[in-house]
């Protein structure tokens, strides 16, 4: 009896940590509760978090220059390069700022992050908010496409509650050199 790869994946891994590098240099950390991997029989071959993600990416000294959770992600890797986060999807870049959408999109190929959704942007005691985002890879350079508005955020409530953290996601001590 053949088994359909659509429905089951090449690879299933559960309570996955590992790291990824880029010419010998650890560039990524991704820890996950279910990893899947599809290849044959699908029109193109991909990677599958159905229970969450959360990633890490270093600079050439392991400093954690930026990081990205969310309740579902997929990476399209052969043609398209292409990352795709699905809800509660939270991004904080190295300056701090943080990001909070229902979608986001990461081009490996363009070097481009962007979602057509409705999202937030903290920074420097602000939020900013609106539909739409486009940005470069690191979320250093971005805009929102159809902003809504910019609001201050009370001296009292930044901090309150709020963590980068994922309760459902098994944390790492950060990586060591």
């Amino acid at each position: 009896m053949a088994v359909d790869t659509k429905v089951v994946p090449m690879v299933h891994t559960e309570d996955i940590t590992t790291l990824i590098s880029d010419s010998g240099i650890t560039r990524y950390r991704i820890i996950a509760k279910v990893f899947d991997i599809f290849v044959d029989s699908v029109p193109e071959p991909y990677w599958y978090f159905p229970k969450g993600i959360y990633v890490e990416k270093f600079d050439s000294v392991f400093n954690v220059e930026g990081s990205i959770t969310a309740d579902t992600a997929y990476r399209y890797y052969e043609r398209q390069k292409l990352w795709r986060a699905i809800g509660n999807v939270k991004v904080v870049n190295f300056a701090g700022e943080k990001f909070e959408t229902s979608e986001l999109f990461w081009s490996e190929k363009e070097k481009r992050i962007y979602t057509d959704k409705f999202i937030t942007v903290e920074r420097k005691g602000q939020i900013h908010m609106g539909y739409g985002l486009e940005s470069n890879q690191e979320v250093t350079n971005w805009h929102i496409l159809n902003h809504s508005g910019t609001y201050d955020i009370p001296e009292d409530s930044i901090g309150a509650g709020q963590t980068n953290e994922r309760t459902d996601i098994h944390q790492a001590e950060p990586v060591k050199q």
